[in-house]
């Protein structure tokens, strides 16, 4: 099965080379599919992608919306937060477009961390910029990742993922989702309380977890990329059936 990434475009150096403008995707995420059985297919930050989603979604058969730096708070009509990481303007409106996209086909999405916050605002919601997180429950130190645990609400799609009503995540993230948009639904929380997953209400298979499942591929993160290339599995098989 294959599945689609949006590329993020960063500075990387390299041998001989500084400051080289660079289409690319955490390798986690790429390994996590891998493992999982699928085939990664990557897509750069283009404004083709923007004006026509349908021209990569055609291509694959499930959306994996990656971390990464914070969405432009403009594009769900806000002013930025002091707090906030430049933003890639461009690469938001491509993944808005694909998440949009996406969901009306009823194609497979899970979204990661960012990915969270950009299907709950391609569907409406929006974004708390900057949570209030004095224990550092859900963001430590730059370049690590916090350990806390979730609940997850009863009878969701994610509890039949995961096994069960608890687990232990990897978190690096200081924002949130809220509002939340009508067409998801919460299927857990941290002890404070944050939303950290949500799911689409409509039966389709659509989840996003604020945590970092390819941070702990052994300690359960596996099952929800599982899951997904599971469910593209019978979105191809129902593609072709019809």
């Amino acid at each position: 099965m294959r599945i689609g990434m949006v590329a993020d475009t960063r500075d990387a150096s390299f041998g001989n080379w500084t400051d080289v403008s660079l289409s690319s995707v955490w390798a986690h995420y790429v390994g996590a599919l891998d493992r999982g059985g699928a085939a990664p297919v990557i897509f750069p930050v283009i404004e083709a992608y923007e004006r026509e989603p349908g021209l990569a979604l055609e291509l694959v058969d499930g959306l994996l919306l990656t971390g990464g730096r914070d969405l432009d708070a403009t594009s769900y009509d806000a002013e930025p937060a002091p707090v906030n990481e430049p933003a890639d303007p461009l690469r938001d409106r491509v993944e808005l477009a694909f998440a949009r996209a996406a969901t009306e086909r009823r194609l497979p999405v899970l979204g990661v961390c960012r990915g969270m916050h950009v299907l709950n605002v391609a569907l409406g919601g929006g974004i708390d910029q900057d949570l209030t997180d004095p224990d550092g429950v859900h963001r430590g130190e730059p370049g690590t990742f916090t350990s806390h645990p979730i609940e997850v609400v009863a009878g969701t799609r994610l509890e039949e993922i995961l096994g069960g009503r608890e687990s232990i995540v990897r978190s690096h993230h200081h924002q949130g989702v809220e509002p939340l948009a009508g067409s998801l639904s919460a299927s857990a929380h941290s002890p404070d309380g944050l939303v950290e997953a949500a799911e689409a209400n409509d039966g389709g298979w659509c989840v996003a977890v604020l945590w970092h499942p390819e941070e702990d591929l052994d300690g359960g993160g596996q099952r929800l990329y599982d899951s997904l290339i599971a469910a593209a599995v019978a979105h191809r098989s129902s593609e072709v059936a019809a």
